[in-house]
C-alpha cells in the first residue's frame, strides 16, 4: 500500500518550508529585510526594486544609514540599535534622487541581526501635507472674515494693510499690494503694500497711472477675471506693457484678482514673486478672490457709513426745504414746530402755533368731523402705529383743498415714542384730474362696448374666413384703443419712434412739457431736444439698443424747451422687436424730474449755509487739572451753563450728568494715556434749568517730560438736533425706498409684459398685410389665433391694471343688485370649463339657499375668476379645482381648492399687495395683480379673504361676504 503526506506534513519539512516562504516575500508588496548590525542589507524581496527603483545589489553594496533623510538619520539609528521590538516612519531615498515614507515594523534577535517589515506610506504622507495646508488655508480665511465683520469703518485701512502681510506669508510671495481705480477706471493707485524683508517698496512709483497703458489687463479685470501669470514669457504679444511693467518691479509671477462692488470693478488684489517664479495654486487664487470681496464689502461698509453721517447733517435743512406741509406734535396732540411750508401756509406766527392741540388750528376747523377725525388718528399714532389718509381742509382764502395726510410715530433710542410727525400734501389738482379721466374712461368704455356691438352684428353675417379676419381686426381696434389711451393719457410723457429717431407716434403730457404742439414735436427727432452734454451719454445706449446687445436702458438727461428752458427727465427706452429679434421701433417713458431736481439743488444751497453757520459757531472749550480745577473756560462754555467766568477758574465745576451716562464718561477718561492722549464720546448733560441736552466732547490729556498729566483740555459742541433728527432720517429714508420699489415693479411690469403680445401682434399683422394672397388658409389661421392670443393677454393685462389703479384711487364702484348666486357661480364655472377642455375639471357644490343673493356681480366676477383661475394655472393637468359655495344664516362662503404648487409660508404676508409673486411660479406667466384686485373687491362687499396652503400639495382660499350687501 503506498504511504500518503498530508500538507501539513509536507509543509513541516525545512525544504518545503524554505519555498512557501520565499513564494510569499516574492508576491507581498511589504518590504521584507534582514539588517546586519554595521548597517548592511542581507537578502531583501522584490518589492524594495519596486517601491525604490534599486536593485538588491545596488542596495547590499551600501549601509542603509547612506539611503536615509539627513533629517531623519540619527532619530532611525537610535530605532535600528534598539534591543526592543520598534515601530517607526523614516524617508529612503528613491534611485531618482526624490525619496518615499516608510513605515516599519523592527524585531532584532540575538545574533545582532535585525529584522524588519516595511509598508510605502508616501501617498498617505502627502494627503496629510495637503489636509494641514488645507486647514490652515481655511482658518485664515476664517480669521480674516470675523476681524472684518468686527471692524470699525475707522480701523478698516490698518486692517487692510495686517491682512496683506498676513496672506503674503501664507501663500510665500515676495509683495502683496492693493489697488483702488479712479471713478471713471482711467487712473488707479496703489493704496497699500507688504514686502517681505529684503524686498524693495514700489508703491510711490504706482500712483494715479494710467490705466488705459494696459489694455490686456483692464479687459479681463473689467470682466471680472483673475490674472496669474507663473512666467513672464507666458504673457501674450498683446501685454507686452504689462511684461515691461513686471521687469521695471522685477516680479517674475504675478495673481492679480479684482475688487468689485457687484458688477461696479473698483480696485485689484495682487501678489508677486521677485526671487523665483511661482505656479499659483487654486487655493491661493481662491483665498486672493475671498480676500478682494471682504476688502470691497469693507470699503461699502466704509462708504456708507460715512454717507450716512452726511444725510444727519442734511436733515435739519431738509425738514425747512421741504415742499410738504410738515408739523411735529406730542403724544397728546400740542404742536412742538412746523416747516416754513407749513408757516406760509397757515399764515400765522410761531406763538399762534406752538404749544396750541394740532386740531384746533384754523385750517383744521372745516367741520367737527374732521376735527374728531383728526383726534382719533393722534391717538392712534401715539400707540405705535403709521396713519395716512386723505383731508379736506381750509386754506386762508377759505377755499377748501384736498391734502394726502399722514401721522408717524418718531422713537428714542430706546425705542420709546418722543413725537408725532404730521405731513400733508396738497393733492387738489390730482383728485380733479382723476375725476375727469374717470369720467372720460366710463365714457370711451361705453363708446367701445356699443361699435363692438356693431361689429359682431355685421360679422354674423359673413362668411367664415371673412368671419375670422372681421373678428381679429375688431380685436386689434380694440387693442389699439386701449393702447392709446393708456398712451395719451399717461401721466408721464410717452413716445413712439422708428429706426431713424423719428417720431411716428407722441402724448400730450410729453409735448406739453416741452412746450411744442403736437405737430412741431413730430418733425423733431431725440437728437434734436437733448442737451448736447446729454446726447453724448445716449448714443451709446441707442446703438447697443439697435444692435440687440440691451433691450432696455433708463437714464435721467435734460431735454430744451421750445423756449430754450431746459427740463429734467428720467428716461425709459425699450426696444420692441419682431418675433426675429429685428428691430422695429421703440416706446420711450419720459417722467418730469425737474421739481426734484430743482430740490436737490435747493437742498444743496442749503446745505452749505448749514455748514457756513456750523462751522462759524464757537464751541465749548476749557481747561483743568487732573483734580477737576478749571484753569480756563470761553465765554460760549459760560453761556451754556449759565456760570460767570469768575464762578468757575479756579473752582471744579462738573456738569451734572445723567446717571445711565456717569459710568461711560468715566471710561473714556480712563482711556487716555501717553499712547492714546485724544478720546471723543457723545452723552447728555442735564443744564440748570432741568433740559436734557446731547453734547459732544474731545478730551485731550497733555504731560510733562517725565509722562505725568499736567492738564486737560476739552473741546465740545451741541449736538441735540443731529440725535433728534436721527429717527426722522430712517424714516424718510424707508418711505423712498417703498417709492422707489413701487415705481420699478410698474416700469418692470409695462416692459416686460406689453412688449411680448406687442411685437406678436405688429409682426403677425404685417405679415398678413404683405402675404395675405401667399398665406395658405392653416397659415392665416395660424397668425389669426396668435394675434387673438395676444390681443387677449393685452387687454387682460389693462383691465388688471385699469381695476388696481380704480380701487387705488377709491374709484371701484360698488353696485349690488338683486341676483341667483346658484345660477352665477355656474355659469362662471361652465365658461371656464369650456376655455381649458379636458386639461382640468372643476367640481362645483353648493349647500343651503343660496338663490337670493344682493351682491355686485361685476365685483364677484373679478374675484372668482381670478382665484379659479390661478388654481387651474397653478395646478398640473388632469387634477381637479373644487368650488363650494355654502349659505349660512346672513353669509354666503366660497372655498376654492386646488391640488397645486402651494404658497411658500414667506410669501403669503404679502400675498394680495401689487406687483407680488410667489418665490416658486418659476416660468408661470403673470402680473402679480390679481390677487390684490380679490382683495380690494372683497373690502368693497365688507367680507373677508383667508387662505391655507402647502408647497407640493396645494391650496384653499375661503371668502366669506354677506349674503344681502347694501350699496353705501
Amino acid at each position: 500500500m503506498n504511504s500518503f503526506q498530508t500538507p501539513s506534513e509536507s509543509m513541516d519539512q525545512p525544504a518545503n518550508r524554505e519555498f512557501t516562504q520565499n513564494l510569499f516575500l516574492r508576491i507581498s508588496d511589504d518590504l521584507f529585510g534582514i539588517w546586519h548590525k554595521e548597517g548592511y542589507w542581507q537578502p531583501l524581496n522584490p518589492a524594495w526594486e519596486k517601491v525604490l527603483g534599486w536593485t538588491e545589489e545596488e542596495l547590499r553594496s551600501h549601509t542603509s544609514w547612506e539611503l536615509i533623510h539627513p533629517d531623519d538619520r540619527d532619530r532611525t539609528i537610535a530605532h535600528f540599535t534598539s534591543t526592543e521590538a520598534v515601530e517607526c516612519e523614516h524617508r529612503l531615498r528613491h534611485q531618482d534622487g526624490s525619496y518615499r515614507w516608510l513605515a516599519w515594523k523592527l524585531i532584532p534577535v540575538e545574533d545582532g541581526r535585525l529584522y524588519g517589515v516595511g509598508k510605502n506610506i508616501t501617498e498617505t504622507k502627502h494627503t496629510e501635507a495637503k489636509l494641514k495646508e488645507r486647514i490652515e488655508f481655511e482658518q485664515l480665511i476664517t480669521s480674516l472674515s470675523h476681524q472684518f465683520i468686527q471692524l470699525s469703518s475707522d480701523g478698516i485701512e490698518d486692517a487692510i494693510k495686517h491682512t496683506l502681510e498676513k496672506i503674503g506669508k501664507f501663500c510665500e510671495c515676495d509683495r502683496t499690494y492693493m489697488a483702488l481705480f479712479s471713478e471713471d477706471t482711467a487712473t488707479a493707485s496703489m493704496i497699500q503694500e507688504w514686502d517681505a524683508p529684503g524686498v524693495s517698496s514700489i508703491q510711490p512709483q504706482w500712483q494715479d497711472f494710467p490705466t488705459a497703458s494696459y489694455p490686456w489687463g483692464m479687459a479681463k479685470l473689467r470682466n471680472l477675471e483673475t490674472i496669474q501669470i507663473s512666467r513672464r514669457s507666458d504673457l501674450p504679444p498683446e501685454a507686452n506693457s504689462l511684461k515691461q511693467a513686471l521687469e521695471l518691479t522685477g516680479a517674475k509671477s504675478i495673481a492679480i484678482v479684482p475688487i468689485a462692488q457687484g458688477n461696479h470693478l473698483i480696485g485689484y488684489l495682487g501678489c508677486s514673486t521677485v526671487n523665483a517664479e511661482k505656479i499659483w495654486s487654486d487655493d491661493i487664487l481662491s483665498l486672493l478672490q475671498i480676500i478682494g470681496g471682504i476688502f470691497a464689502n469693507a470699503l461699502s461698509r466704509q462708504q456708507a457709513e460715512s454717507q450716512l453721517r452726511e444725510s444727519e447733517r442734511r436733515f435739519r435743512a431738509v425738514f425747512n426745504q421741504t415742499f410738504q406741509l410738515s408739523s411735529l406734535l406730542t403724544l397728546e396732540g400740542n404742536v412742538v414746530a412746523d416747516n416754513q411750508t407749513a408757516t406760509d401756509f397757515c399764515q400765522l406766527d410761531s406763538s399762534q402755533v406752538i404749544g396750541y392741540p394740532f386740531w384746533q388750528l384754523k385750517c383744521w376747523t372745516i367741520s367737527a368731523e374732521t376735527q374728531q377725525q383728526l383726534q382719533t388718528a393722534i391717538a392712534e399714532a401715539a400707540t405705535g402705529k403709521t396713519i395716512r389718509y386723505e383731508a379736506d381742509i381750509l386754506a386762508p382764502d377759505q377755499s377748501v383743498i384736498t391734502i394726502d395726510f399722514s401721522l408717524k410715530p418718531l422713537r428714542k433710542e430706546n425705542g420709546e415714542i418722543e413725537l408725532l410727525i404730521a405731513e400733508g400734501r396738497d393733492i387738489s389738482d390730482r383728485k380733479q384730474a382723476e375725476a375727469k379721466l374717470q369720467t372720460a374712461m366710463v365714457e370711451l368704455e361705453q363708446r367701445v362696448e356699443e361699435r363692438t356691438h356693431e361689429l359682431q352684428h355685421i360679422n354674423e353675417q359673413l362668411q367664415a374666413e371673412i368671419l375670422q379676419h372681421q373678428q381679429t381686426e375688431a380685436e386689434l381696434r380694440n387693442s389699439e384703443q386701449q393702447f392709446r389711451r393708456v398712451f395719451d393719457e399717461a401721466p408721464i410723457g410717452m413716445t413712439l419712434a422708428d429706426l431713424n429717431d423719428r417720431y411716428i407716434r407722441v402724448n400730450r403730457s410729453f409735448y406739453t412739457m416741452l412746450g411744442y404742439s403736437q405737430s412741431e414735436v413730430m418733425a423733431l427727432s431725440f437728437k434734436d431736444i437733448t442737451h448736447p452734454d446729454e446726447l453724448a451719454l445716449e448714443i451709446p445706449y441707442m446703438q447697443q439698443l439697435i444692435k440687440g446687445e440691451i433691450d432696455s436702458f433708463q437714464l435721467e438727461k435734460r431735454y430744451i424747451k421750445k423756449n430754450k428752458d431746459l427740463v429734467w427727465v428720467n428716461l425709459t427706452l425699450i426696444a420692441l422687436r419682431d418675433k426675429k429679434g429685428e428691430f422695429l421701433y421703440t416706446l420711450a417713458m419720459v417722467e418730469d424730474i425737474t421739481e426734484r431736481k430743482q430740490a436737490m439743488e435747493a437742498l444743496r444751497q442749503s446745505e452749505a449755509r448749514y455748514r457756513a453757520i456750523v462751522e462759524d459757531q464757537t464751541e465749548l472749550i476749557c481747561r483743568f487739572k487732573a483734580d477737576g480745577t478749571f484753569t480756563f473756560v470761553n465765554d460760549a462754555y459760560c453761556r451754556y451753563f449759565n456760570k460767570q467766568r469768575s464762578e468757575l477758574i479756579g473752582y471744579r465745576f462738573k456738569p451734572q450728568i445723567p446717571e445711565i451716562d456717569q459710568e461711560f464718561v468715566n471710561q473714556q477718561f480712563k482711556t487716555l494715556s501717553v499712547e492714546q492722549p485724544i478720546v471723543t464720546y457723545e452723552h447728555r448733560v442735564i443744564l440748570p434749568d432741568n433740559e436734557i441736552r446731547w453734547q459732544q466732547w474731545t478730551e485731550r490729556v497733555m504731560f510733562d517730560n517725565e509722562g505725568n498729566i499736567v492738564e486737560f483740555q476739552g473741546v465740545g459742541r451741541d449736538i441735540t438736533p443731529l440725535k433728534k433728527a436721527e429717527a426722522e432720517i430712517i424714516k424718510a429714508l424707508e418711505k423712498e425706498r417703498e417709492l422707489s420699489e413701487l415705481r420699478s415693479s410698474f416700469v418692470s411690469l409695462v416692459s416686460h409684459e406689453f412688449r411680448t403680445p406687442l411685437t406678436a401682434i405688429l409682426s403677425s399683422s404685417e405679415l398678413l398685410d404683405r402675404y395675405s394672397k401667399k398665406l395658405t388658409d392653416e397659415k392665416k389661421k395660424a397668425h389669426h389665433q396668435r394675434i387673438q392670443i395676444a390681443v387677449s393677454r393685452m387687454t387682460q393685462l389693462l383691465d388688471d391694471v385699469l381695476t388696481i389703479g380704480k380701487a387705488e384711487a377709491g374709484k371701484l364702484t360698488f353696485k349690488p343688485a338683486s341676483m341667483n348666486l346658484i345660477a352665477f357661480c355656474q355659469d362662471i364655472v361652465d365658461t371656464l370649463q369650456m376655455s381649458i377642455s379636458q386639461q382640468h375639471s372643476i367640481n362645483f357644490v353648493c349647500h343651503g339657499d343660496c338663490g337670493d343673493a344682493q351682491m355686485d356681480e361685476k365685483l364677484l366676477q373679478h374675484i372668482l375668476n381670478n382665484l379659479i383661475s390661478n388654481a387651474i394655472k397653478y395646478s398640473s393637468q388632469g387634477s381637479e379645482v373644487k368650488v363650494e359655495l355654502t349659505c349660512e344664516g346672513e353669509s354666503a362662503i366660497f372655498h376654492i381648492q386646488d391640488q397645486g404648487i402651494g404658497i411658500p409660508p414667506e410669501d403669503i404676508k404679502k400675498l394680495f399687495s401689487s406687483f407680488q409673486r410667489a418665490g416658486n411660479v418659476g416660468t408661470i406667466q403673470g402680473t402679480g395683480l390679481g390677487l390684490a384686485i380679490v382683495k380690494k373687491c372683497v373690502d368693497l362687499h365688507g367680507g373677508l379673504i383667508t387662505v391655507e396652503s402647502e408647497v407640493g400639495k396645494g391650496t384653499t382660499f375661503t371668502i366669506i361676504l354677506p349674503l344681502q350687501s347694501m350699496a353705501e
